[in-house]
């Protein structure tokens, strides 16, 4: 008997950071230990054994060591490199191994692939906090990164309980898969979500409804939270005005884009900025 996903403890082994990457330099790789590709923008196609699919941000995906992984980039795609382990001496039969991976048949329990994570608020608080690592004297980094990296697992199988009954259903609803690729491909663009729902042939409010379901956040809270992630990264890593970050992330103006900014972060661009410059 396998022990239950929220008693694994995932461990921290070593960090890269990726920024725009619009190739990988080996189309498949394998590694020594687990890895996982946690995207913050952009996309990436995959294949993992018999896994394979699209991960973007709100996905993590997850390789065992010793079996090929896979990738091309769709669009130029900013994640985080985790190599990781498990404490397999607290329950060593009970871990899969990477030939359940390689064929069927050889274990009946594979953890996923492809982490999905509905809160994307909670998840961006997540991978900030990660970007502020880098700050931090070596032996209390390593202790939070133990920490960020189960808090990045729990979160997954917590909200993999909430959803375990109609997840099934909900993600292979084709108009929300449609939707949710086009608002992904078209977030920085002026987006107008009743002409959204009438191409998929539904009114607003079903639209809304299917798509909570589905994804556990309404529409604009999903594409705002898109854009915020945008509007932070422009914010620390170029020295664009306000109005130039706003036209890139599909606001009209600055002014907008500040009281968004502001209502979400608790706090407005300039201070955003000058608080986490380094």
């Amino acid at each position: 008997m396998h022990a239950p996903l929220w008693e694994w403890k995932p461990y921290f082994i070593s960090y890269a950071y990726w920024h725009q990457k619009d190739k990988f330099q080996f189309m498949q790789d394998s590694y020594a230990e687990w890895v996982m590709f946690a995207v913050e923008n952009g996309s990436f196609r995959y294949r993992i054994g018999e896994a394979a699919g699209t991960a973007i941000f709100g996905d993590a995906i997850l390789c065992p060591p010793g079996v090929v992984f896979e990738r091309e980039v769709l669009e130029p795609v900013s994640f985080h490199f985790i190599r990781l382990g498990w404490p397999t001496d607290s329950f060593p039969s009970m871990l899969p191994n990477a030939a359940s991976y390689r064929s069927e048949g050889t274990s009946n329990f594979t953890p996923p692939v492809q982490l999905t994570y509905m809160d994307h608020n909670r998840l961006s608080s997540t991978y900030y906090y990660i970007h502020q690592l880098t700050r931090l004297p070596d032996e209390q980094r390593l202790l939070l990164w133990d920490h960020y990296l189960n808090d990045l697992w729990q979160q997954h199988v917590v909200e993999s309980g909430f959803s375990q009954q109609t997840s099934e259903q909900q993600d292979k609803d084709p108009k929300i898969v449609e939707a949710t690729r086009w608002l992904q491909q078209h977030a920085f663009e002026p987006v107008s979500l009743k002409e959204l729902s009438a191409s998929q042939d539904l009114s607003p409010v079903q639209f809304t409804r299917k798509f909570h379901a589905a994804h556990g956040t309404t529409p604009i809270d999903y594409l705002t939270t898109l854009r915020m992630q945008k509007a932070q990264t422009l914010l620390l890593e170029t020295e664009m005005t306000l109005e130039q970050i706003a036209e890139r992330c599909g606001y009209e103006s600055g002014f907008y884009l500040s009281r968004v900014f502001t209502r979400r972060m608790k706090a407005s661009p300039s201070q955003y900025r000058k608080m986490h410059r380094v």
